[in-house]
């Protein structure tokens, strides 16, 4: 549960916040009280010079916990500490008490660092980890053992030697238990007028880098951001106020080992290849200036090297936070100071030509640019936030190599059937599902497959992303102000025999696309809703005649991107029955599938994953789902008919088929695809489910208990 869910309707967190208001008002009173006796108590032990308190402070048991602290403090009173419980309680992953107080606005950071600094009370790392679930009780067992017993290390270290955790993980769990920034140590993100004067035998002594400087405050990147001995002996070497940040002591020594050879004109002779930058004409990972443009090409074209569809660059309270979304997964790369995000994202607008002076609007812009040799379209999007403007950049790649139906991840039965649908003359096929779900990928693929030299095909795109030879693409241009209707009167003039819609939209779009498959064309188009069945319901609010919608529509794919599980790491596991049951297929047959967990490795940077595949659900409409249609059955009603006629299998029986081969996981399916409830009423077993998605033809007949479904759903 995100913090945002207080904001976003979640039921329990509405319910925790509209709490959290009453009891705000009723304790209003209590609050002024209380501080006023905590302010008399201090006035009085101290007399205003605060020796008195503080040694009184120091005498408190050590094992007092942080909301007990926050209440003796004045900072909360017992029914706020009950909600900020609760609503800890209700995540569902672990966020320390005093980072979920400040999301519910109990508490500033200011006083919560001031709390955990005056009475050096931060969460121990082990038990972090261990809430985390990063590692279990046990592996923290063996390493209290061995730092009691062995030499005197730090658990974290510990825990990294022996393989029970890996680096990247006890950098995170160090960030969240610190709260200080952790800034990823790379050679284009440092300022390098910092490092004059210094060498690099003392930078790898100490382990720190100098990394951004504002005024008379240094950002200081180091292995150990507790080590207040180094702190103060480096302001006093840098003359000015030391903000720590946190990262690997590798990192940070490779580093070192970059900048130095960038000064002394040395040959980098790592394997890592060139991160050119190219816009127009200008080389722009060549091109001078101040360390802003480095930040950006290094932001940029690194998240082309990690294979990352988005770049989130997000100032925070005390940071500028960039993220990568891998395989549809957001994941965090570095924080930045933020006095460096207005520069930043100036210059990001002025790659894209928007408008610099212009922060209260939001503003969206493009970039066509050459990364790695890589033709790339870079979707620049700006969104004036509390902070300052929020940043996302969608890559997408101009690829001219040809996609194969082969590489979209349909299941054997489904490969079959959507194969004799893409040769049929005519009728429409749809592809569904949310923004991201690669619905244009699975239209490029039917092209391709469809593209012979006796066919015309003629499309209308926004944007074109792949160029296929021997194909008419077209552009939607809103400058024109021309919608995908208008363009489909002009390409039926063309002679073609196949049409792709880039989406149907809107009524006027969706006519066009009937009437277009009317006259006997094959239409492919892709189509907002979360199911097959939801894209006839939604046609038919569209107000498109039923009848027309069966006698043109041949299929609905609806599809979702799973991450692959990595091939190289996987390992085998026993799910859980409770992981099972959430399928809602029969589990009696259990004994001879295989399932598998991701584990991390090398190859997959840890996760366990590399790559995404796509799950299905095939709808073919055939003559009893056209009866139902123009009979305005229901959803459910229908949808129960494919399962029986049509032997619709659904994404997460298609799922579930997949994570019986080792290509994914359960958990994987479980947090991308939803469960229809209407599924329920006829039931399949696991057997049946693997039977069908093999191609394999179930028992001729009425499922068992249709008939009776069918009335419940009626």
């Amino acid at each position: 549960m995100e913090a945002t869910d207080l904001r976003q309707g979640n039921p329990s967190c509405l319910a925790i916040r509209a709490n959290f208001l009453f009891l705000k008002e009723r304790s209003a009173l209590a609050d002024k009280s209380l501080w006023a006796r905590t302010s008399v108590g201090n006035t009085e032990k101290g007399n205003g010079s605060g020796v008195e308190e503080e040694q009184d402070r120091m005498k408190q048991p050590t094992n007092v916990k942080l909301g007990e602290l926050l209440i003796q403090e004045g900072f909360l009173t017992p029914e706020q500490l009950a909600l900020a419980l609760a609503a800890q309680k209700g995540r569902e992953a672990y966020v320390p008490l005093g980072e979920v107080c400040i999301e519910l606005e109990l508490l500033s950071r200011s006083d919560l660092e001031k709390i955990l600094r005056t009475h050096r009370k931060r969460i121990p790392l082990g038990e972090l980890l261990t809430n985390l679930g990063l590692i279990t009780p046990e592996h923290l067992q063996e390493a209290l053992n061995q730092q009691k017993t062995g030499e005197k290390k730090r658990v974290g270290k510990i825990l990294l030697e022996r393989g029970f955790i890996n680096g990247a993980a006890l950098i995170g769990a160090l960030n969240l238990q610190l709260g200080v920034p952790r800034i990823s140590p790379h050679v284009s993100l440092i300022d390098k007028k910092l490092l004059h004067g210094l060498s690099p035998a003392f930078l790898r002594k100490n382990e720190v880098l100098p990394a951004f400087k504002q005024g008379d405050e240094l950002t200081l990147i180091m292995a150990d951001p507790l080590n207040e001995a180094t702190i103060r002996d480096l302001e006093k070497v840098f003359r000015c106020k030391i903000q720590p940040a946190i990262a690997a002591t590798e990192e940070i020594h490779t580093a070192i080992s970059q900048c130095f050879q960038s000064e002394l004109g040395v040959k980098d002779t790592s394997p890592e290849p060139a991160k050119d930058l190219v816009i127009g004409q200008t080389d722009l990972s060549q091109e001078g200036g101040d360390n802003i443009v480095g930040i950006v090409n290094y932001i940029i074209s690194n998240a082309i090297l990690e294979r990352a569809s988005d770049i989130h660059i997000e100032p925070q309270d005390r940071i500028l936070r960039v993220r990568y979304r891998i395989d549809g997964v957001l994941h965090h790369k570095t924080d930045l100071p933020v006095f460096l995000a207005p520069s930043l994202v100036s210059r990001i607008k002025v790659l894209c030509g928007l408008d610099i002076t212009e922060r209260r609007r939001h503003q969206d812009g493009r970039i066509e640019a050459r990364i790695m040799n890589k033709e790339i379209d870079l979707r620049v999007s700006t969104y004036a936030a509390v902070y300052g403007e929020s940043v996302v950049i969608r890559i997408l790649q101009r690829e001219s190599t040809l996609i194969d139906l082969d590489a979209l991840g349909f299941s054997p039965a489904n490969r079959a059937k959507y194969t004799e649908l893409l040769d049929s003359p005519s009728g429409i096929m749809l592809v569904t599902g949310p923004t991201g779900s690669g619905k244009t990928t699975t239209l490029y693929a039917s092209l391709n497959y469809l593209n012979k030299t006796d066919r015309k095909i003629i499309t209308v795109e926004d944007p074109v992303e792949y160029t296929l030879a021997g194909i008419v693409q077209g552009q939607l241009d809103p400058k024109l102000e021309l919608s995908y209707a208008d363009f489909l009167k002009s390409m039926m003039r063309q002679d073609p025999d196949v049409l792709m819609v880039g989406e149907v939209r809107d009524r006027e779009a969706a006519v066009a696309v009937v009437q277009s498959a009317l006259t006997g064309h094959k239409v492919l188009s892709t189509f907002h809703t979360d199911d097959t069945t939801g894209a006839l319901l939604r046609l038919m609010d569209m107000g498109i005649d039923p009848f027309l919608i069966s006698s043109t529509l041949l299929a609905v794919v609806s599809q979702r991107l799973v991450r692959s599980l990595c091939r190289h790491c996987r390992q085998p596991m026993a799910p859980g029955r409770g992981l099972l049951a959430s399928f809602h297929i029969d589990l009696g047959d259990l004994d001879t599938l295989n399932f598998y967990q991701p584990k991390g490795c090398l190859h997959c940077n840890g996760t366990g994953f590399k790559g995404r595949t796509a799950i299905h659900e095939l709808l073919v409409i055939n003559d009893a789902i056209r009866d139902a249609i123009s009979a305005r059955k229901t959803s459910t009603q229908i949808r129960l008919i494919a399962r029986n006629e049509a032997h619709l299998i659904s994404m997460r029986e298609d799922g579930f088929y997949k994570a019986t081969r080792g290509i994914t996981s359960l958990e994987e399916i479980t947090r991308v695809v939803f469960h229809g409830e209407s599924d329920d009423l006829a039931p399949r077993s696991a057997k049946e489910v693997v039977a069908l998605c093999e191609g394999e033809e179930p028992a001729v007949g009425v499922e068992p208990g249709l008939a009776a479904a069918l009335d419940r759903a009626s």
